[in-house]
């Protein structure tokens, strides 16, 4: 049971997922096994109906959508899909930054190789400051 409940944060949050495995007493490579398979199981999911999706946005808010001008537009200009692949899972869900790349305009399998590339780095980052991170407390009691 608590590999699903990983799993099934780590579909939504990373950030939430890797304390969860840990609090949970799961072993660190588990944790780190199960959050990505959830990510990137929620982040495939959004890519693969992001086509329909952007579809369906553009009908509705015209052609220019999304607006060319926003913050979020000059990253993916700046970095482009390795970057965006890399930083999004720091800065938002690794989902809805698939859905933000998809609506701007990003190639599906460049996306997923990227998206994978930063859901496995943030991830690891986690896992190796939650182990830090116990072994303190650990350390005080």
């Amino acid at each position: 049971m608590p590999l699903l409940v990983v799993f099934g944060v780590g579909f939504i949050e990373i950030w939430f997922a890797v304390p969860t495995g840990l609090a949970l007493g799961l072993p660190a490579p588990i944790v780190w096994i199960m959050t990505v398979a959830g990510s990137m199981t929620s982040v495939n999911l959004v890519a693969f109906a992001g086509d329909a999706l952007r579809g369906w946005l553009v009908r509705r808010r015209g052609k220019d959508w999304p607006d060319k001008t926003g913050r979020i537009y000059g990253v993916w200009v700046r970095y482009g899909v390795p970057g965006w692949g890399l930083v999004s899972p720091l800065f938002m869900t690794p989902p809805m930054g698939t859905a933000v790349a998809m609506m701007l305009g990003a190639p599906k399998r460049r996306l997923l190789v990227w998206m994978l590339a930063g859901v496995m780095l943030w991830t690891t980052i986690l896992v190796v400051a939650g182990i830090i991170g116990m072994g303190l407390i650990q350390a005080i009691h």
